[in-house]
């Protein structure tokens, strides 16, 4: 027993300690230096030239980030990536940089102020820096383009089911991000046409995507927000991880829009990291990247912005009161018809 108790109070401990180790990851990728070291400079006090910050500061910074596994130190003073932290260069295939800076400063400020939101119920963020959360993006264009780099990069989920698509002609994507669903889409079914709701960054970036697929020209780019305006005549409206950044009330708002704009017959594909309807065992994939969505990522959601992930029964429940009937969930895909 007192083996096991050691245990857990170090791997508590550990826990702990977790923010000074992202923290450190977060100024190395802001600083660009996984990129120096990738491009030959590797003595720290090079590397504290380049970046034009103190030497022994960054030094101490190399080194812990050795001792974490991020480096690899070769000599007193030199350091080069280890294969963790090959994934904080900019042009890494899987490239987590963008994760790595997004996760610093205004996002370890709001979770600094997790209390006040425990205590109150609204985002941190907002009390933190005077606006939600993506307000301030619109008004700081290099972290929003960090946060879509970041949205972009981040681990896919599951393809929706094929046959959901099966009579589709045309595919209405909102909040698609970066076009990489109708990418994929369009290049397997020749048949199909997109249509790509997003704002101007990621509309960008969109573009670029399903210009180098080979499918541009089969895709209409609709630059603007969901809240404002659903294209007509789509028969698939796919919402993919997007209305777990919303409150209820805004997910209704979203909801009610989509399905004004639905013409009989067509179909809604809501794509979600459910929520497992019964609580898993204690410590299940905690901590694990890609393990099934657990609700320390909700605390995310909580501090960031009025958002929430959710079962797939609460999905039910609101597209029930916009005017949908769930016809079924498949691996996080929960198709609804308008009634």
């Amino acid at each position: 027993m007192a083996r096991d108790d050691d245990y857990f109070r170090k791997r508590l401990l550990t826990m702990l300690c977790a923010t000074w180790t992202a923290q450190a990851c977060s100024v190395f990728a802001l600083l660009g230096l996984a990129d120096r070291i990738a491009a030959g400079t590797t003595g720290g006090a090079e590397l504290a030239a380049t970046a034009g910050v103190d030497p022994v500061a960054l030094r101490r910074l190399l080194a812990a980030l050795a001792d974490a596994g991020v480096l690899r130190q070769t000599g007193p003073d030199d350091f080069v990536l280890s294969g963790m932290g090959e994934y904080l260069r900019t042009d890494a295939p899987g490239s987590v940089r963008d994760t790595a800076v997004l996760y610093g400063q205004e996002v370890f400020a709001s979770f600094a102020g997790l209390l006040d939101t425990v205590r109150t119920g609204r985002p941190a963020f907002t009390d933190r820096f005077g606006e939600s959360f993506y307000g301030y993006l619109g008004g700081h264009p290099e972290l929003a383009a960090t946060f879509n780099g970041a949205m972009s990069t981040a681990p896919e989920p599951p393809p929706p089911p094929a046959r959901l698509f099966d009579d589709a002609r045309t595919v209405v994507d909102l909040g698609g991000g970066d076009g990489g669903l109708l990418a994929d889409l369009l290049r397997a079914r020749p048949e199909l046409r997109g249509v790509l709701v997003e704002l101007p960054e990621a509309a960008a970036r969109g573009r670029a995507r399903l210009a180098a697929a080979g499918v541009l020209d089969r895709v209409d780019v609709v630059v603007g927000s969901f809240f404002d305006r659903v294209p007509t005549g789509g028969d698939r409206y796919v919402l993919r991880r997007v209305l777990h950044n919303w409150n209820d009330g805004n997910v209704a708002r979203v909801l009610t829009r989509v399905r004004a704009a639905m013409p009989a017959g067509a179909r809604l594909l809501v794509l979600e990291e459910l929520l497992p309807a019964q609580p898993p065992r204690a410590g299940a994939g905690a901590g694990t990247w890609g393990a099934p969505r657990n609700r320390i990522v909700d605390l995310l959601m909580l501090v960031l912005m009025e958002g929430r992930d959710r079962t797939a029964a609460e999905y039910g429940r609101l597209l029930a009161d916009a005017g949908f009937a769930v016809a079924g969930v498949t691996d996080g895909a929960i198709e609804a018809v308008p009634v």
